[in-house]
């Protein structure tokens, strides 16, 4: 038995035609089969590999005309990384449905570079490489 955890879910209205279909295809590389002979199951719609461990899929809703894209993973991917994820899968909804929100951004973070004392002449030489390498100058 594996365990899967939801990482977001992206819910839109769309008539789903053959453009609206293209349109995900094209922006999320997602595979389709919501065509497909007889009747197609819940979870063959669309399906979109996100990393080796997770994935994006096209889901219906019990509402008709509305979808959802959920991304499911195995794995522990980063923050950072489901973000973008997040942002793209709300961007191709977007394009079928102007009321979908994009997320919010993500706050930087920077990362604090530890300093330490040392000497007048070795900090003096070093102090415009540091300060050129964490990004003041």
């Amino acid at each position: 038995m594996t365990l899967t955890s939801k990482l977001f879910g992206v819910t839109f209205m769309s008539a789903m035609t053959e453009g609206d279909l293209l349109r995900l295809a094209r922006g999320l590389d997602l595979s389709t089969g919501v065509r497909s002979a007889g009747h197609p199951r819940e979870d063959d719609l669309g399906f979109a590999r996100l990393d080796y461990a997770s994935g994006l899929f096209l889901k219906r809703t019990a509402v008709e005309g509305q979808w959802t894209l959920e991304a499911h993973t195995w794995g522990h991917p980063a923050a950072h990384t489901v973000h973008g994820w997040h942002v793209r899968a709300a961007g191709a909804a977007h394009q079928l449905d102007p009321a979908v929100a994009l997320p919010d951004r993500l706050p930087e973070i920077v990362p604090e570079i530890p300093g330490r004392l040392v000497g007048h002449a070795s900090n003096k030489r070093l102090s415009r490489l540091r300060r050129r390498l964490v990004g003041i100058s």
